[in-house]
């Protein structure tokens, strides 16, 4: 195994915790560090940025934040611990795990230690184990080298005092407020008045937005949550384990992570061109826009990590609003071109003969046809 390869997978170890004995059931966890109260957060899941300089590891991609109200609205604090057929563990989290990263070579070991875990890791006899930075410091990130920041507790996490919620972006005019998430985990909405949706069409002015069928919303699917309040311990999700895919056409995309600090840069850039972030139109009504204002992307230039964002074309309106259309067109181009041939938009442009069709719905000879 090559220095650097092996300086990745401890880095990685180092970076990703594990807790509880040998006894730690598969499942949903905070982890948390005794000494500092400090949550882990994954914030850089490019195996590429973890370098080795002088037989140590820059692991500042795995952030760790002491404010609950931050964390309990971050899929980025949300770690699947998972066994190991040879008894050590795996930890998933961010759409990808540390045993996926190391092409699955390295499991961590978790050794009790005062009613909490230590965490370590051991590749080509070297072993590494996980401490958090000094306790004096308001948020910091993962080392391998303090002693009494080596404890860890796993957290598993619940709907009551151990939530993740949801944090709405708007409130329309009318008083409902919404939000998006991008998260690497399946979930369902426990809080009553929810509910979450995708986009199934975006076309000049407008967006079809349709609610989710079933109970549970699939790991990698961005979706717009309807939520009950301002307050996220009132727009409470549960994660779910199991197998579920979403078959939908979504216009809606999303990115995992967004950092950019020394060694850790890991981000995607907002292109206006192609890209609109939810917010409002000028009469307070749900829409993507091409210009969010302040405090909607990271460092102003780049997606926000775990946020939905709509995918659109250049020839696309600025601000897309969700009656930019409404589905009467289909019954005006029905009617208007009920004798006619060929492809129509719901907005009723034509499209042109042997153009590739993107994912969407369209009108062909009179009847919908929707593009997967």
């Amino acid at each position: 195994m090559k220095k650097s390869t092996l300086s990745i997978m401890m880095l990685l170890l180092s970076a990703w915790s594990q807790d509880a004995s040998a006894q730690l059931a598969d499942g949903f966890y905070h982890i948390k560090n005794v000494a500092t109260g400090r949550y882990i957060s994954i914030n850089d899941t490019d195996p590429g940025n973890y370098k080795v300089s002088s037989g140590d590891v820059n692991m500042g991609g795995m952030r760790t934040y002491l404010n609950y109200d931050s964390v309990a609205i971050s899929p980025s604090c949300v770690i699947f611990v998972r066994r190991l057929d040879n008894g050590k563990y795996d930890l998933c989290g961010q759409g990808s795990s540390l045993y996926a990263m190391t092409s699955e070579r390295l499991g961590v070991d978790i050794t009790p230690q005062g009613g909490a875990n230590k965490i370590s890791g051991t590749a080509k006899g070297i072993t590494k184990i996980l401490s958090d930075g000094s306790p004096s410091q308001k948020d910091s990130w993962l080392m391998n080298r303090l002693d009494y920041t080596q404890a860890w507790q796993f957290i598993p996490i619940n709907t009551s005092d151990e939530y993740i919620g949801i944090k709405p972006d708007f409130r329309t005019a009318d008083g409902i407020y919404y939000g998006t998430i991008y998260a690497g985990f399946n979930f369902r909405l426990v809080s009553e008045g929810m509910a979450a949706f995708y986009v199934s069409n975006a076309e000049g002015a407008g967006f079809t937005m349709r609610q989710i069928d079933g109970d549970v919303v699939p790991a990698g699917t961005p979706v717009i949550i309807r939520c009950n309040s301002a307050k996220p311990e009132e727009n409470k999700i549960e994660p779910v384990i199991g197998g579920y895919a979403f078959e939908q056409a979504n216009w809606l995309g999303g990115v995992y992570c967004s950092l950019s600090v020394a060694g850790h840069r890991n981000t995607t850039f907002f292109d206006n061109m192609t890209m609109r972030i939810l917010g409002l139109n000028d009469k307070g009504k749900l829409a993507f826009i091409a210009n969010p204002p302040a405090g909607r992307l990271y460092k102003d230039l780049f997606l926000m990590a775990n946020k939905a964002y709509l995918k659109v074309n250049p020839s696309d309106a600025d601000v897309m609003t969700i009656d930019g259309y409404t589905s009467d067109v289909v019954n005006k181009i029905k009617a208007a071109d009920k004798a006619q041939t060929g492809i129509y938009t719901l907005t009723g442009i034509r499209v042109p003969d042997g153009a590739v069709l993107r994912p969407g719905i369209y009108i062909q000879n009179g009847k919908k046809r929707i593009i997967r």
